[in-house]
């Protein structure tokens, strides 16, 4: 059986799907064994797909959006998260009706440490929203651990974290609820499959059985929910507490973090593409044909 290994940018919640998929074996089921791993810093996943080391990885699309044309050629054949999981927390309870406007002339913390596509997703919804960005003090340049000890020593209003970090502050006192991204950011296509153009040359299709595989276990997820992955979040999250664990899960499933169909669309891709032209890291949206490959 051929291997197919997957290098993550991160181990998530909102990777579900394929570790669903790998418990339950349809990945095997579909002719492939898949091996998925983190390697740190997460920018060696770019290294291992360029060397063979890893077949695929899973993260955000923004990478071959970027490195298109310029770095290196990455395309992507398929989404596990439709929705960015984020969490912005505030020092101090919001009152009134929810306005993007109460970030202005506010500073926000944003990981600068895990790539762009947190600061990009929060100032795009930002935007959308009607806030003016230009007025909103986001400060992304530090790390996450860096980010959360200098919230909790008072520096910043807001602070933007993954939801297990942002239950732990609310739970502890230290933070209000402001915005749930998988609620109110909408559609796009927030981590996805990509890898080089000799992934698509496989005469065994890998890529195709892969998908397969990752489909039936977005299908499955959908049909049992959290409660059918009380083992993999067990396993994968022992400082998370089960029933918060499965209520996560449950969350996602219906503010649509996970879709009935794993393919990329273009209509989010082309929300997605905005935000990054408006973040100036991409000069104008790239075809839908020349990010994504049809694998099925």
């Amino acid at each position: 059986m051929e291997k197919f290994r997957v290098s993550a940018t991160g181990l998530s919640m909102n990777y579900m799907p394929e570790y669903v998929a790998q418990e339950m074996g349809f990945f095997e089921e579909a002719g492939i064994k898949v091996e998925s791993y983190v390697p740190s810093p997460w920018t060696k996943c770019l290294t291992d797909i360029d060397t063979n080391i890893a077949e695929a990885v899973v993260g955000g699309i923004w990478v071959p959006l970027v490195y298109m044309d310029r770095i290196a050629n990455y395309y992507s054949f398929a989404k596990i998260a439709s929705r960015c999981p984020l969490v912005i927390v505030s020092r101090e309870p919001i009152k009134g009706d929810f306005s993007w406007c109460a970030m202005e002339n506010k500073r926000v913390l944003v990981s600068g440490g895990d790539g762009a596509s947190h600061y990009l997703s929060v100032a795009g919804c930002a935007k959308e929203g009607g806030a003016d960005i230009k007025a909103i003090r986001f400060i992304h340049d530090f790390s996450t651990s860096m980010i959360i000890e200098m919230f909790l020593g008072g520096f910043a209003d807001f602070i933007v974290l993954q939801p297990d970090m942002a239950n732990k502050f609310i739970a502890d006192g230290s933070a209000y609820l402001y915005a749930d991204l998988s609620l109110r950011g909408g559609i796009i296509p927030w981590s996805v499959y990509y890898g080089t153009e000799a992934l698509f040359n496989h005469p065994a299709n890998l890529a195709g059985k892969f998908y397969t595989g990752l489909q039936k276990g977005t299908t499955w997820l959908l049909e049992h929910g959290g409660e059918g992955c009380e083992k993999i979040i067990a396993r994968n999250w022992p400082h998370v507490k089960l029933e918060d664990g499965i209520a996560t899960i449950n969350r996602f499933c219906k503010e649509g973090m996970w879709t009935s169909s794993i393919e990329i669309t273009e209509q989010e891709l082309t929300r997605w593409q905005g935000f990054l032209v408006e973040g100036d890291i991409l000069d104008a949206p790239l075809p839908y044909d020349q990010v994504v490959k049809k694998v099925i």
